[in-house]
């Protein structure tokens, strides 16, 4: 059996936290055996900013390194790093942990999971330079998105063969019923932030009728969720329902009541929430960033969602009345969500891709 070192954070929240608890309970089999590393901070970073982000992510640098050397000294038969990364300072953790491992000729897989690749790729920021020198320095680069896979391999193009795409998976039902709404019921799922697009979603409902339902489950700093409190007015607890930070678990049980999920982002990676809601055969609003298009593409050009401008309002809201006033054509967007996230996205299928690039790195 394969051991399989995997530096990932195990706490807190966002997409890359719920993909590693996945992959742990659910992927080790006879072939490879994954042995974890927590690079969690002990302090989430949605409420914290400057000097403490700094000092949390120092002491969370130093307890990676100790916790992984320890690590590799009781398994020395680790043959592969694989390490997830959403850039930023995470950079230097990765540069530190690809030096240690390779010092132990162990192979290594840096998985980008965050959507900005081509844009903090060529930004000037000291990060980015460090950045870029990890695509040099890491065995294997994994990316969540076509476009991040085309513009690397295209100024790679020496190791073109380094660069993986590798999407997020979902546990799929084999069958589900998708029965007719009329779309009043919409939900978002994900942090109380600026970047979220939680603000404008907000401002949406105002343009609405009352029959019409805003569900709303995240975390995020005071001042958010007074600003977003505050957005409402009148229509919190009355139209708009604030339900606080909820477990996975009940996350997916208000997705699977929802019409319609609402993800209006100016950033983002490869969310969750949205294979979530096309594995129930929900309606998708949200906006192409980072692998969004990619998940809603099929095959013919079409989609099996809607896409609308980040940072707009007016937009937002009519895509919420177009599907209110086109119940048929609704119905046969969600359907092919559920057939596009079925076909693509199930466990087993990305599974299947990331033993075959574990093997390719072992064995080539």
């Amino acid at each position: 059996m394969v051991k399989i070192l995997g530096l990932f954070p195990l706490k807190g929240n966002g997409g890359i936290v719920s993909w590693a608890n996945s992959v742990i309970s659910s992927f080790s089999d006879g072939e490879f055996q994954l042995i974890t590393v927590d690079t969690a901070p002990d302090q989430d970073f949605i409420k914290n900013r400057g000097f403490t982000k700094l000092f949390y992510s120092a002491k969370a640098l130093v307890k990676i390194l100790l916790n992984t050397r320890k690590a590799i000294k009781d398994n020395p038969d680790i043959r592969i790093m694989h390490i997830t990364t959403s850039g930023d300072m995470g950079t230097l953790r990765d540069h530190l942990m690809v030096r240690l491992c390779q010092k132990k000729n162990i192979k290594c897989i840096m998985h980008c999971h965050f959507g900005s690749v081509k844009y903090f790729y060529t930004n000037k920021g000291v990060w980015s330079r460090l950045f870029r020198k990890n695509l040099e320095t890491f065995d294997q680069i994994w990316v969540l998105d076509n476009h991040s896979a085309s513009f690397l391999r295209s100024i790679l193009p020496t190791t073109i063969d380094k660069i993986k795409l590798t999407p997020n998976s979902i546990e799929v039902p084999s069958m589900i019923e998708i029965k007719p709404c009329d779309f009043k019921k919409v939900g978002f799922v994900g942090n109380i932030t600026v970047t979220k697009g939680i603000f404008e979603l907000i401002k949406a409902f105002k343009e609405l009728d009352g029959d019409t339902h805003l569900y709303i489950a995240g975390v995020g700093s005071e001042a958010d969720i007074n600003h977003m409190i505050e957005l409402a007015g009148s229509k919190m607890d009355q139209n708009i329902h604030f339900l606080g930070k909820l477990s996975n678990q009940d996350a997916v049980k208000l997705i699977e009541s929802l019409d319609i999920l609402c993800l209006p982002t100016y950033f983002e990676a490869f969310p969750i929430s949205i294979l979530e809601a096309m594995s129930r055969g929900k309606m998708i609003i949200t906006c192409p960033k980072g692998a969004i298009p990619d998940m809603l593409a099929l095959p013919d050009g079409s989609l099996c969602g809607l896409l609308v401008p980040d940072k707009t309002v007016h937009e937002l809201a009519d895509a919420i009345k177009w599907c209110q006033n086109h119940l048929s054509e609704a119905f046969e967007i969600r359907k092919k969500a559920y057939e596009k996230v079925k076909t693509c996205y199930r466990k087993e299928v990305v599974y299947d891709i990331y033993r075959q690039n574990y093997r390719k790195l072992l064995y080539g």
